[in-house]
């Protein structure tokens, strides 16, 4: 009979067989840290976890709803994968594994039984929203990039990676809160918005191309 599979041994099927981006050391380090909040995609599915140091621990979002229940805010959690750069920002990590260290519950990336329906065939089309409020932390993604904010309220605001810079360059003239409007969804678990515009004082800062 054979012996079941440890998550080392999980790990190591999956480091065997997944594809590592140029540059990506071939190993599975790993993130501690206090889960913040929930990080979202731009259709509402919960995606990742902020923690508390700014670092961004990245989960598929079929496995979003598992990873919402499994790893709560507040909660210590150890997240096994692949890693990005440090930035000024933080990090990011493709998690293989997450452990809510409270609880000892481990989530491992595993690939959907089936293939997911389209976000629009599973009514995730995003409704119009628009949110206000003044810049708490940039968010970046594993390579490094700038491509999410987070709002002093917690709501989340997603944008394409190469906006991330002009973004930033346009904030930093700003004092006081923003207002962005888009596309996205209030969920039990936080707010997203896919940014479409983002104005301070009426006036227009930045615009999605």
């Amino acid at each position: 009979m054979r012996a079941p599979l440890t998550i080392t041994g999980v790990l190591s099927m999956l480091l065997s067989i997944i594809s590592v981006p140029p540059g990506q050391a071939q190993s599975a380090p790993s993130l501690t840290g206090t889960v913040q909040q929930y990080l979202f995609s731009p259709h509402g599915e919960v995606d990742g976890l902020l923690l508390s140091d700014g670092s961004v621990v990245r989960f598929p979002p079929h496995l979003g709803l598992a990873l919402a229940t499994t790893m709560k805010t507040g909660d210590a959690i150890t997240a096994t994968g692949f890693i990005g750069p440090r930035t000024s920002q933080g990090r990011a990590m493709n998690a293989l594994s997450i452990t809510n260290s409270n609880t000892g519950q481990t989530l491992i990336h595993e690939p959907p039984i089936t293939p997911p329906l389209p976000p629009h065939l599973r009514g995730l089309t995003g409704t119009a929203l628009t949110v206000r409020g003044t810049v708490a932390r940039f968010v970046v993604n594993p390579h490094g990039d700038i491509d999410r904010l987070i709002l002093s309220g917690g709501e989340e605001i997603t944008f394409a990676p190469h906006q991330g810079a002009l973004i930033v360059l346009a904030l930093a003239r700003i004092e006081g809160p923003i207002t962005i409007a888009g596309f996205g969804a209030r969920t039990a678990f936080g707010t997203v918005v896919n940014g479409e515009t983002m104005t301070s004082e009426d006036r227009i800062i930045w615009t999605r191309e």
